[in-house]
C-alpha cells in the first residue's frame, strides 16, 4: 500500500470509528436533517450490516448487485423502527444522486426479499392473485431509509445535489412526471447553520471548518480556555492533512486532552516562518538565474550564494526547459 492509499484508509478508518459511536450519530442527524430537534435518542440506536448486496430478479433477468455503505443504523421506535445510513466524502462525486439512490433501493429491495422469504419459510398463504404474484401481502410494509452524504472536502460541493441535475434538459411535460431524487448533503465548510450539541460533533466540524479557511482567530477564541479530546484531534489532523499538528500537541495532554489553542499558534508560527523561508528561498533563485543569464560566471555567484542556491536555480532553469 502506497502512502497515499494508506493516508485515504487511515481517514476512512477513523471517519467510521468516529460516526459509528451513537452519541456523534444522533447529533449529526439531529442537526443536519431534522433541524436541531432532538429525534434521534443514542440510546435507540443499534448498529446494521453495511453490506446492501441484492439480486434483482424478473423472468428473464437475474442481476446481483453488491455494495457496502459506510455506516448503518436503525432507529428502533416501539417494534418499528427507521434504518439511517451515513456516506462520507472526501470528494466530489458527480454520480452521488445515483449512487445513493441505488444504496436506498437496494436496501428497500433487500428487506422486500426477506419478506418474500418469510413468508415462504411460514408458507403462508395469500388471498389474492396479485399477492402471490408480489410475492408480499397488501398489508406489508417497508422501513423508511434515510441517507446523509457528509463531504468533508476543501471546497465547496460543485457536483449535482438530486438526480434531476444529471439530466438533460427537460421540457415541463416531461418534469412533471419525472421522479427525482434529493441528495442530503452535509459540507463542513458550510457547516456553521448548524446546532450540534455534542462537543465531540462541535469541535470536528468547528475546527476544521477554521483551518480550511484560515480563521485561527476564530479557533484561539473558541479554545483558549478549554481542551479537545485527544482522539478528535487525531480525526481532525488525519482529516485536513496536517499530522505535524498533532506532533505540537504531544507536549500539552492533560487527561486525554489536547491545548488546541496552544498547538494551533505553534502550527502558525512553523507555517509562517516556512512562507517566509521558501519567499526568501525563491528571491535567491531567481537573482541567480538573472545573473546566469547576464553571463556572470559560477564562480563569481558562490562568492555571494551557496551551492545549494546555485543547485536549486540550475534545476529551477532546467524545468523551464
Amino acid at each position: 500500500m502506497n502512502n497515499s492509499n494508506r493516508t485515504t484508509h487511515q481517514k476512512d478508518v477513523s471517519l467510521k470509528t468516529f460516526w459509528r459511536d451513537n452519541e456523534h450519530f444522533a447529533d449529526l442527524f439531529n442537526a443536519t436533517v431534522f433541524n436541531g430537534k432532538q429525534v434521534l435518542k443514542p440510546d435507540k440506536l443499534t448498529e446494521m450490516d453495511t453490506d446492501v448486496s441484492a439480486t434483482i430478479h424478473s423472468k428473464s433477468y437475474n442481476e446481483s448487485i453488491t455494495r457496502n455503505r459506510d455506516v448503518v443504523k436503525k432507529m428502533s421506535d416501539g417494534v418499528e423502527f427507521n434504518i439511517l445510513g451515513l456516506e462520507i466524502q472526501d470528494k466530489t462525486h458527480y454520480a452521488m444522486p445515483l449512487r445513493t439512490m441505488t444504496y436506498d433501493a437496494l436496501g428497500y429491495i433487500k428487506e422486500y426479499n426477506d419478506i418474500k422469504k418469510h413468508h415462504k419459510l411460514n408458507k403462508d398463504s395469500f388471498s389474492s392473485h396479485e399477492e402471490f404474484l408480489s410475492g408480499i401481502n397488501k398489508s406489508d410494509r417497508f422501513h423508511p431509509i434515510i441517507t446523509l452524504v457528509l463531504y468533508y472536502g476543501e471546497s465547496l460541493w460543485d457536483g449535482p445535489t438530486c438526480l434531476s441535475d444529471m439530466m438533460i434538459s427537460m421540457p415541463d411535460n416531461i418534469k412533471a412526471y419525472f421522479s427525482d431524487y434529493k441528495l442530503n448533503l452535509v459540507q463542513i465548510l458550510d457547516s456553521d447553520k448548524y446546532t450540534f450539541y455534542n462537543e465531540d460533533v462541535r469541535d470536528v466540524f468547528n475546527i476544521i471548518r477554521n483551518i480550511y479557511n484560515d480563521d485561527f482567530d476564530s479557533i484561539y477564541r473558541e479554545y483558549e480556555s478549554r481542551n479537545v479530546d485527544i482522539d478528535v484531534m487525531e480525526l481532525i489532523c488525519n482529516i485536513t492533512s496536517v499530522p505535524k499538528l498533532m506532533d505540537l500537541c504531544t507536549d500539552t495532554e492533560q487527561g486525554g486532552t489536547v491545548n488546541m489553542c496552544e498547538a494551533m499558534k505553534r502550527f502558525q508560527a512553523e507555517c509562517e516562518s516556512k512562507g517566509m523561508k521558501e519567499g526568501i528561498d525563491s528571491e535567491k533563485v531567481n537573482s541567480i538565474i538573472s545573473m546566469l543569464e547576464f553571463g556572470i560566471t559560477k564562480e563569481q555567484i558562490l562568492t555571494r550564494y551557496t551551492k545549494e542556491d546555485l543547485e536549486r536555480a540550475e534545476a529551477a532553469i532546467a524545468n523551464e526547459n
